[in-house]
């Protein structure tokens, strides 16, 4: 029983943070394998943002602040490269 709560509880936040960091529910995105393409790259897009220590924002504002801020975001990708690589 706490195996099934434990797999909920990590779907329940991964959901939430889709959905408020990419009002994914409101995505009109339907054509082809487009949607499970995107779902992939939203989920990329979580990883990085969550391994980023440097700054102590939620999903959703480190999202905004990479797309305003070109350094940040550079900084984001070089770690992504350094960590996958």
């Amino acid at each position: 029983m706490a195996a099934v709560r434990s797999h909920w509880s990590v779907e329940s936040n991964l959901h939430w943070m889709l959905d408020i960091g990419f009002p994914e529910d409101e995505s009109r995105i339907r054509k082809d394998h487009v949607p499970e393409n995107i779902a992939v790259f939203r989920q990329m897009v979580i990883n990085v943002l969550n391994q980023d220590s440097t700054e102590k924002f939620g999903v959703q504002n480190k999202r905004i602040m990479a797309l305003a801020d070109e350094d940040y975001r550079e900084q984001l990708l070089a770690g992504f490269v350094i960590n996958s690589g």
